[in-house]
Order: C-alpha cells, then structure tokens, then sequence
C-alpha cells in the first residue's frame, strides 16, 4: 500500500503465506456440491449442467434423445438390510455398465436413494436396443459378499423430442414417474417410457400413501383365507391369509396396488403386525370353535415382508401373536420372499433359527421371480418352496416350463421341503402338478380367497370331504 514520507512516496507489499489447504478448499467445496461422496459418481446438479448443455444442442439440431433413470431392484431393501455402503457398490457396477454399453457419450449421474440417471443420445429403438443390453449384462449373478445374487434393473425414461419443449429438471421428473410406474406394476427388468397419463397416476400413488395410514387407523383392512390343497388327498393342509382393503369413497383396492406403496413408505411394518396378529386370533377362535368336530382347521401361512424381517422385535412379535390367539407355533407359517435373504446372512439365519426353535414353520414364497438363486436353498432351511404363478402358467404344456417346474419340485424334495404350486386355475394345471409330484397347489381352480365368516361357515360343513382334482373341487364356496 503507498505510504507517505516528507516529499516523497513508498510502497510497502504485505505478503500473507498461502497454504495448500487454502488453495484446495474452493475445489474440495465443488467437488463435494457435485459429486456423490459414496458412489463418486458426478451428482444431480452435476447432471442438470451438463445434460443442460446437450439439450440445447439437440434442441438446435432437432436431434431426439432422452433422460433414463435406473433403478436396482430392490434398492430400498438393500439398502435397508445391507447398508449404504454396499448399496454404492452395487450402483458403481452398474454404471461400469452404463458407460461401457451405452458408450463415452453418455452423461451418467448418481441421483440418491439408489437411483442413477444417464442423458443418452438416439432414437427410441437404438435406446430401447442399448437398454436391452443393458439389462442382460446387469442380470448375470455376481457375487454380494458370501452369495451369488441376482438383481433387477428398472428403468424410466423420458424422450427428448426436437418439436417438444422441456428442461433437465422435467425431463427427470418424468423418468422418475415413467420409473414409479414400472415399479408399482411389479416389474422388475422393465424399461417404461413417459406418457402424460402417468401424472395421473403418479397423484393416484400420493393420495394412496395418504390414505393408507388413515386405512390402518380406521381398521379399513381385512384378512381373506385361501386354501393350499394337497395333491394326493384332497385335503386342506393350510390356508394363506391374504390382506384386503375396502376404502370408503374408492371400494375395494386390490393388493398389488397398495402393497408396494406400503413397502415403499415404510407403513408394511405396522400394516404387517395387523394382519399377523389377526390371522392368529382367527384361526385360534375358529379351533376353539370347532374343537371336538371331525374338521381340523389347518395351519395359516402369513407373509412377511422384508422390512418386517429386518426390525429386531419380530421374534417376539410372532410369539406375542400366538399367545395373545392363544394358538401354538406348529399353527403357523411364515412365508417370505427372497428379498428377505439378501441381508445380513448371519442375522437372517439367526432370526430363522429362533423361529424354528420356537416351533413356526417356514415358507420361501414367490420362488422363481426376481432375485431366484438356488444357493439360498441350501444357505438357509425351509420347511416349504412355493413356486411362483408365472411359471405354474404353461406346466400343463410340453417344453421349458414343464422342465423347470420339475426340476424344481426335484431339488425342493431332495433338501427336504415340500412344495406348492400357486396360481393354479385349470384341471389340466393341477393334473400336471400331480404328475411331477408337486404335494400342495393354491388357485382358483380349487378356492378363491374366503372371508372369515365364508371360511368358517365351510369348515363346519366341510366335515371329511374330498377335493377331487380331476374336476371342478367342491371348494367353490
């Protein structure tokens, strides 16, 4: 700064030291306002810069394009049971994917909550063809610590048209919708596009995780029966409870509808209790009801979600309930699906132990869908296999599904599990089922789902009956 002394001037230079740590902040504040700090993929801000850019140029050279946004199936459950961690290295394998099948060109970007987005340049058909491949790289197993898994990729997009105005942040608001709608559909490996009707159904899914909590509180919710039957007697050797909802204003919404939005908002956890602890004081009052009649009431299988599995009080939820019914163990089975075994192994097998050392038996539900590795088959044991419908639709047909439900039923019986077949709607199912000696099957072709007052008003007239499976059972009441 100049300085004045007698006629003359002087300048004195303040020199203030830098340090390399002063210098690195400004990058390390960009870096970490645009970049994932788990992944290191570049972050959503990030993407809307750069994917701002591309739109302008496509805009300008009417080029098509679109925004994709993959999801891994299923991310919250992995997340959930595994940790965040381990959910970041799923997802930088997965855009490993992305960039070397999509190519360099590609803008990838990691959105949180187990979503990852890519702008990618082309007409529909190339994209639908790089997508494709995509997801048959994605569906080999690889291995999640100890196990070969296997998991879905889901995938929303939304075009980019050159006679069509919208910016990035619209453009990944409706992959997300595109995405929400594959997902409540259950559709695992899909690619969905955006159509403006989805808007609706996205409000439609808002007003649902409303009203759902109000449905538990205003106990809207109830149970229905179905039976399992076996093959070889025709009796009854359990009944699968099934949640139902009859909303006021909107009637009955089926299962498929509300379950994965339950899942999705977390109310599966409090929603699951319900129905566990009222289809133990169902069948409880309905043994006391019949107790010293020719009719045995079988054993209820209920369902347990993955976020149930993983809270730490669900061993003595399941005891509470059975006592509370006062019903004993052996009258009840817990049916899970596969997404339950992705967590922790040790925990999960020390929750399964203590159930089977409690006297609960076990179920693998939905087996064939989604995340099939037959390695849980002999990681963990399971008194049952149930077979999912997808595949029980063409047993009655000479080819590949005939050979996998038999090569299933085959396995399942030399570990030791019974098997049932669900879905089951025609005799020529069920006939087919015998043949591969498969023990139970549930469908409508022996009994829709029956309400309580139905079901106790069948076992009292049920008496020693038989189900024939070579025509129309007796069931249909």
């Amino acid at each position: 700064m100049p300085q004045r002394e007698g006629a003359g001037e002087r300048h004195v230079l303040t020199v203030t030291p830098v340090s390399s740590r002063t210098l690195a902040a400004p990058a390390s504040h960009w870096f970490s306002s645009h970049f994932d700090s788990r992944t290191h993929f570049p972050n959503a801000a990030w993407f809307e810069e750069r994917a701002a850019l591309r739109l302008h140029v496509c805009q300008a050279r009417r080029a098509n394009a679109a925004v994709l946004v993959l999801e891994v199936d299923p991310a919250g459950r992995l997340r959930d049971s595994l940790g965040d961690d381990i959910l970041a290295d799923i997802l930088q394998r997965c855009g490993g994917h992305v960039r070397e099948i999509m190519g360099s060109g590609v803008v990838l970007a990691a959105l949180g909550n187990g979503l990852l987005a890519c702008w990618i340049e082309g007409e529909a058909a190339s994209i639908e063809a790089l997508a494709g491949r995509l997801q048959r790289a994605w569906a080999r197993p690889f291995n999640l610590g100890e196990r070969p898994v296997r998991l879905a990729l889901r995938i929303g997009a939304a075009a980019v048209l050159p006679q069509a105005r919208a910016d990035v942040r619209e453009l990944l608001h409706r992959a997300r919708v595109a995405l929400g709608s594959a997902r409540d559909d259950g559709l695992g490996d899909a690619l969905r596009w955006y159509r403006p009707a989805m808007q609706n159904e996205a409000i439609d899914r808002l007003e649902l995780e409303a009203l759902l909590p109000q449905a538990l509180e205003r106990k809207q919710f109830s149970l229905a029966f179905q039976p399992q039957v076996n093959l070889a007697t025709g009796r009854i050797q359990l009944m699968e409870a099934l949640l139902r909802w009859q909303c006021p204003g909107k009637g009955n919404i089926s299962p498929a509808t509300f379950v994965p939005v339950a899942e999705d908002t977390g109310l599966i956890v409090p929603i699951g209790e319900w129905a566990l602890r009222e289809a133990c004081r169902e069948v409880g009052r309905l043994r006391r009801l019949l107790a010293g009649r020719a009719t045995e009431v079988p054993p209820v299988a209920v369902n347990v979600s993955a976020r149930q599995f993983m809270q730490p009080g669900l061993v003595g939820l399941i005891r509470s309930a059975l006592d509370d019914a006062q019903l004993e163990p052996e009258h009840l089975e817990i049916e899970m699906t596969e997404s339950v075994l992705l967590g922790d192994t040790a925990g999960v097998q020390t929750t399964l132990d203590a159930l089977r050392a409690m006297g609960v038996r076990l179920a693998i539900d939905d087996f064939g869908t989604g995340y099939s590795s037959f390695s849980y088959l002999t990681q963990f044991s399971f008194d049952r296999l149930k077979i999912d419908r997808s595949l029980v639709v063409n047993v009655d047909q000479p080819g590949k599904g005939y050979a996998i439900v038999s090569a299933i039923v085959s396995l399942a019986h030399a570990l030791e599990m019974l098997v049932t077949a669900e879905g089951v709607e025609t005799a020529a199912q069920a006939e087919a089922l015998k043949r591969l000696r498969c023990d139970d099957v549930q469908g409508y072709w022996f009994s829709r789902p029956l309400a309580p007052k139905a079901l106790e008003r069948a076992l009292l007239g049920l008496a020693d009956e038989r189900v024939r499976v070579a025509s129309p059972p007796p069931l249909s009441f």
